[in-house]
């Protein structure tokens, strides 16, 4: 995942200890972890076919433009900040034909009620 935090000011990838890519092996274990968010921190969550999203050239779209395209808008909703990724990938891929799907989830943390 990608996360922003009111703290660091831009979306950051959040390097986790995962195990295996989920669902890649019908009988795979996977470790829990957690993280913690503070209200207003969002949360980016992306399959692989977003940062190879590829060009004419064949070169990879990538975790650093996709980070960049997350950076465009920090102050968006969740569904502007998907728009600005899924925009910079379609850009950056012009003609290409691509071959995996981009699957994309933002979420904002609003906190607790009182």
């Amino acid at each position: 995942p990608a996360i922003y935090s009111g703290s660091s000011v831009v979306f950051e990838l959040h390097h986790d200890p995962h195990g295996f890519v989920l669902a890649g092996l019908e009988d795979a274990t996977y470790r829990d972890y957690e993280f913690v968010l503070k209200p207003g921190d969002k949360l980016f969550i992306y399959t692989d076919g977003v940062p190879e999203t590829s060009d004419v050239n064949r070169r990879l779209f990538g975790t650093d433009r996709m980070i960049a395209a997350l950076n465009e808008n920090t102050a968006g909703n969740p569904e502007e900040i998907l728009l600005e990724v899924r925009k910079a990938a379609d850009l950056f891929a012009g003609e290409a034909e691509q071959f995996d799907d981009l699957t994309m989830l933002c979420l904002e943390y609003l906190g607790q009620t009182a």
